[in-house]
């Protein structure tokens, strides 16, 4: 199940543009993915999960 979950997040557009990237867009869904599943909903949650994960 979490590789058609990554497959499908590999496939969306990247909207952003190139200044500033430092991931590939898939990445940031998949942390964001991962954070609502595990019940943080605040930057500062998603944050503390980014850096310790």
């Amino acid at each position: 199940m979490i590789n058609t979950i990554l497959e499908r997040l590999k496939k969306v557009k990247d909207f952003r543009q190139n200044q500033g990237k430092r991931h590939e867009i898939w990445v940031v869904l998949s942390i964001i993915v991962l954070n609502i599943l595990t019940g943080n909903s605040s930057y500062k949650q998603i944050e503390m999960f980014s850096n310790n994960n």
